[in-house]
């Protein structure tokens, strides 16, 4: 009698490639730059060593298309996870940069009170931090057999390469952190998170 085995619970992170990206990222870039030289203290969250903006980036008007490229890929995937878009509206509710010199990284952190999040790579040189998603189920750790190679069902921790022009989406509650920066260049992503408003009749 064949076995029969069912896959539950996956946990899925993708990934879009913004089309023409320079032209937009040159306009990023330099918006994140003059935010920069206006506050250099930042703010203080997942940040070990790197700058953190405020988080209302996507409300300034040179955010528009960025923004419009963001709610485009996010509901395509909520038709992947047959969202139900007759009873609850999404929208862009936070935004921010993130500015990683030598030796800064992020350390391991989710975002509460977000339905999906993301981030956006504008600059980053060789060698300059993957993103990392941590198993979400820190039970399945508890006791772990000798394992010849690591696969879908078993590896502990997924690492992403950073690509210019691409947008990485990530449940929000899913455990992520940034590698420690070891080139000597700057890496300068942007981070979103969504969120949800229920449809009044």
């Amino acid at each position: 009698m064949p076995i029969s085995r069912n896959d539950w619970f996956p946990t899925s992170v993708w990934c879009f490639e913004v089309d023409n990206h320079q032209q937009l990222n040159q306009i990023l870039l330099q918006e994140i730059y003059n935010e920069h030289q206006t506050d250099l203290e930042g703010e203080k969250w997942s940040n070990v060593l790197g700058w953190h903006s405020k988080n209302d980036l996507h409300k300034r008007e040179c955010f528009d298309k960025f923004n419009q490229i963001i709610l485009q890929n996010a509901l395509e995937i909520g038709a992947f996870l047959n969202w139900d878009l007759q009873y609850f509206s999404i929208d862009i509710t936070t935004c921010w940069a993130i500015v990683n010199g030598k030796l800064a990284s992020n350390s391991v952190h989710n975002h509460p009170n977000s339905i999906l999040s993301g981030v956006y790579y504008l600059q980053v040189p060789d060698n300059s931090g993957n993103l990392f998603f941590t198993d979400p189920r820190p039970a399945s750790q508890m006791l772990i057999p000798p394992i010849s190679e690591l696969n879908l069902w078993t590896s502990p921790k997924v690492v992403y390469k950073p690509h210019v022009g691409t947008i990485v989406f990530f449940p929000s509650w899913l455990l992520h952190g940034v590698e420690m920066n070891m080139s000597e260049e700057v890496r300068i992503s942007l981070s979103f998170n969504i969120g949800m408003s229920p449809i009044r009749e």
